[in-house]
């Protein structure tokens, strides 16, 4: 038997995750190992905190009190602690901290632990509490984690912060919660998203929520930010996707992953998404690719001047051997600038032409429905390959570094997905087109039109571009200018209704309401 080592000077350490855990408050903790010391007649020169710090997931050696108590220059002979757990909740961080405390000739002692790591046997078991303490934690958390994963596959909702126009309300089919619309806020995210969809960008958007006076979020205190728009138009749940982990983990950051069916296909609830799964797939795309995250707006939108035409000016001077797009200046001075168009490669220059473009463009167009506004619905065995793909391609890549029993899984989930894109492959796919439920036309949607963004997306769908030519020198009329100009138009697309009549009974369309009967 090791002979116990004579204690005289000692530090107190002590831990706490949350502030409200009165049980373990830090108070107490001081005073608990304050008493002990006394009793035994040893003097404290030193005490040392953690707050707000948890223990499963930082090391002793990650935190400051605990690093200015091994750093501290006053000698010690042991360490208190309240119990086992204040220090570590892991058994390889406890032996890491029980090195660095013998490194300084001192031992471990806790006070509601019958342990005394001063000597050998109270070493060896204090270890053995350290694994039980261990398994106790992971078996709270697998409980923790089978219960959150029963409620989500059935329906419930269980807990953490649900993005804007979502609400939690009482089961309607038994006990606790489910997720559905907040019914105010819900028409502005549907808004929100057809904004997008349509190119607008996120700071687009966040203007428009601003100058119409959109509920803020409950959560917000500042308003409308950038961020709160980027990350509700990333968020499965838009796609009736639920989160696997919709609070916020230690990084801030919610998990990737959504809850799935035993195949690994994303569980969709219909009655919660605001557009189909592949329709949001590919919104996540385009912010992927949108420069600066679609922070800011698009270059020749935050100019003086209008940016209705921007992209269609093509220059068609002989020089050429094909046109050359023309790039937007401005003219005039800062209180009447005038948007003007000229070629980088032969100096040809217009201004002034603006007005009559857009007039040219109302006069063919004005009264056309708009044909091209219409929605893709796919059905057979599309959606299921193209969610097996992605499935698959996540799994290739946490396959690198999972364990051996986790690769196993893995291997038998992609084995299924693989039998589930054969199977979709057999399935015909058929493409069928369907009216919006606003069908307008071109006119009623220009005078509606709030930005450049939006009157430059309805101007693109009809006029494909427009060719300048040089004029003659001093020509300025009206006319003399439009002798300049040769418009393309875009083709009737996908459908091509005999006259308007037929074009509004297939839409059902009704000037009266301005609606699809649908």
């Amino acid at each position: 038997m090791s002979p116990k080592k004579t204690i005289r000077t000692c530090v107190l350490y002590s831990r706490i995750s949350l502030a409200t855990e009165e049980s373990v408050s830090i108070r107490r903790q001081v005073e608990a190992g304050e008493a002990y010391a006394s009793a035994r007649g040893w003097k404290v020169v030193g005490t040392f905190v953690d707050e707000g710090v948890s223990a499963t997931h930082n090391k002793p050696e990650t935190r400051k009190g605990w690093s200015a108590l091994l750093a501290a220059p006053e000698r010690y002979d042991a360490v208190i602690v309240w119990k086992v757990d204040r220090l570590a909740r892991r058994v390889i961080d406890f032996l890491n901290a029980n090195e660095a405390v013998k490194a300084r000739s001192a031992g471990i002692v806790a006070v509601e632990d019958p342990i005394d790591m001063t000597t050998a046997q109270g070493e060896a078991f204090a270890i053995m509490l350290a694994v039980f303490g261990q398994m106790e934690a992971a078996a709270i958390r697998d409980r923790v984690t089978a219960a959150r994963n029963y409620l989500l596959r059935n329906g419930r909702h269980a807990g953490g912060v649900l993005p804007y126009g979502y609400r939690a309300v009482p089961n309607p089919n038994g006990a606790g919660l489910v997720i559905a619309h907040d019914p105010e806020r819900i028409l502005y995210v549907r808004e929100m998203v057809r904004r997008t969809l349509d190119g607008n960008t996120i700071y687009s958007t966040l203007q428009w929520l601003q100058e119409t006076g959109a509920p803020t979020p409950k959560s917000s205190k500042s308003g409308w930010i950038y961020s709160t728009v980027d990350r509700l138009m990333r968020h499965p749940l838009l796609a009736g996707m639920i989160p696997h982990n919709p609070g916020n983990t230690s990084s801030h950051e919610r998990g990737d992953d959504v809850v799935r069916d035993r195949d690994g296909l994303p569980v969709v609830d219909e009655s919660l998404a605001v557009l189909p799964v592949g329709q949001w797939r590919a919104m996540q795309a385009r912010l992927a690719t949108t420069p600066d995250g679609g922070r800011k707006q698009p270059h020749a939108m935050r100019r003086q001047t209008s940016g209705v035409l921007s992209g269609l000016m093509w220059c068609a001077d002989p020089s050429h051997e094909e046109p050359q797009r023309m790039y937007r200046g401005t003219l005039g001075s800062k209180d009447r600038p005038r948007a003007a168009y000229y070629c980088k490669h032969c100096h040809q220059a217009i201004s002034g032409v603006e007005d009559l473009i857009l007039d040219a463009f109302l006069n063919r167009m004005g009264d056309q429905l708009r044909m091209t506004a219409v929605e893709e619905v796919v059905e057979g065995g599309t959606v299921q390959l193209r969610e097996a793909s992605v499935r698959l391609a996540e799994l290739g890549t946490e396959i690198v570094n999972a364990s051996t029993d986790r690769a196993a899984e893995i291997v038998a989930e992609m084995t299924r997905l693989k039998e589930i894109q054969d199977e979709a492959r057999d399935q015909p796919a058929e493409v069928r087109y369907a009216p919006v439920a606003d069908v307008r036309t071109f006119r009623e949607d220009w005078e509606s039109a709030e930005s450049d963004e939006q009157r430059r997306a309805i101007v693109g769908e009809a006029l494909d571009r427009v060719l300048i030519r040089r004029g003659g020198r001093g020509a300025k009329s009206e006319a003399a200018r439009m002798a300049r100009l040769t418009f393309e138009w875009m083709p009737a697309g996908q459908l091509e209704p005999d006259d308007d009549a037929a074009a509004a009974a297939w839409a059902g369309y009704s000037p009266g309401t301005r609606r699809a009967i649908v």
